[in-house]
């Protein structure tokens, strides 16, 4: 696959989000660690991540709509800006009022930096680049992300305690990620739509986005009873740190970079519903089998085979949604399963650091098993008879 006819500008700017989602990346992981370590517990943890969780969330919608009426670049700059908050404040300071501000300050910039992304993308290519330039953008955010938390694998040889080597790596970040505001300013055209939308429901294909994205919530509901707190169960588990979760997540984030580019195949093979309903059920068996894993190591490996097929089906989960949708509600609907995949998720982590905090390190896993398995079986009851011709996306 060739990035070559990506336009420069658009190109840079996609390159220019590596330092936010290192940033990013190692927040995700490194939070799950070093605030318990600090002393904040475990039920507090999951209202920090839900609070960062559900204010991207609903602020989402409402920056997109903004950002089709007066255009990308401004928002998505803010955007940058405000993200940095929640990567640097856990290295200066562990009080919870505090961190609960910086999670709403955050996710605010996450929305509005979210938000206009895939957008601009749009605006600054013509159809024959797009491809190329959304799996360049998948790719550079995913790798990036991996990189990020791979990072505490370096602190036994910081020469200081793994506290402060974390403080010091988050404000660092926090600074680094400073790169992508700029990158934004010198890059990003000041690209505004042509039209605005004068609606905010899909009407037109508003009953098969309800489908779609009924089954997807429950997705997002059992994703958040455990996997953003997969760092805190193998420290509760196996009383492992971010030394090792770190890489292990790391691990997966790059490896799902590299195999995106499989997923057409799959596509091409078995059509989208098979290939959706596949490998989410085939990550649904990994995911079961980890908390029954004798050491850290057996479960780190299955947790990255589990991550690498569920999220494998993501891309084939975009291309099914839009080739259901009308034309002209395409972005729309997006952004509106975005949002229903993300509430529940959000919410549900709250639930899943409470039992990891009274000790039921299992029960997190089956329910989100069993939410897996509801979801798989009536995506495939809804879809299975849906015919339309698959992508026919070259990879090279």
């Amino acid at each position: 696959m060739s990035f070559g006819a990506v336009p420069k500008n658009t190109r840079n700017v996609v390159l220019g989000a590596t330092p936010l989602a290192a940033g990013l990346g190692f927040a995700q992981v490194a939070v799950a660690v070093f605030l318990p370590l600090e002393g904040i517990s475990v039920t507090d943890l999951g209202i920090f991540l839900t609070t960062f969780g559900l204010t991207t969330v609903a602020f989402s919608v409402p920056f997109a709509i903004l950002s089709d009426r007066y255009g990308r670049k401004e928002i998505m700059l803010a955007g940058s800006l405000l993200s940095i908050f929640v990567i640097i404040a856990p290295g200066l300071s562990s009080n919870f009022s505090i961190l609960e501000i910086s999670a709403v300050i955050g996710g605010t910039g996450q929305a509005m930096y979210l938000a206009t992304w895939n957008a601009y993308l749009a605006d600054t290519t013509t159809i024959d680049v797009r491809p190329e330039t959304f799996s360049l953008s998948f790719m550079t955010f995913t790798i990036a992300s991996g990189i990020g938390t791979f990072l505490p694998a370096f602190f036994p040889v910081f020469g200081t305690d793994l506290l402060t080597a974390h403080r010091i790596t988050f404000v660092a970040l926090g600074l680094f990620a400073s790169l992508t505001a700029y990158t934004v300013h010198k890059w990003a055209t000041k690209k505004r739509p042509e039209s605005a939308r004068k609606g905010i429901l899909p009407r037109k294909s508003l009953g098969a986005i309800m489908k779609f994205s009924t089954a997807n919530l429950l997705i997002g509901l059992g994703a958040g009873l455990i996997i953003p707190l997969i760092p805190t169960w193998f420290y509760l588990r196996f009383n492992v740190t971010d030394v090792y979760s770190g890489p292990l997540i790391a691990a997966s984030n790059i490896i799902m970079g590299l195999t995106a580019v499989g997923a057409p195949r799959i596509a091409r093979s078995v059509g989208l519903v098979k290939g959706i309903v596949i490998t989410q059920a085939m990550s649904t068996v990994f995911l079961l089998a980890i908390p029954f894993c004798p050491t850290a190591a057996i479960a780190g490996a299955l947790y990255v085979i589990r991550a690498v097929l569920m999220n494998m089906s993501s891309p084939l989960s975009d291309t099914f949604l839009m080739n259901i949708v009308a034309e002209d509600e395409r972005a729309v609907a997006s952004s509106f399963n975005v949002v229903l995949w993300n509430l529940p998720n959000a919410a549900s982590t709250v639930v899943g650091g409470a039992l990891l905090n009274g000790g039921s390190l299992s029960l997190p896993f089956y329910l989100c098993g069993l939410l897996y398995i509801t979801s798989i079986i009536l995506f495939y009851a809804i879809f299975k008879s849906t015919r339309f011709q698959p992508p026919e996306t070259t990879v090279s």
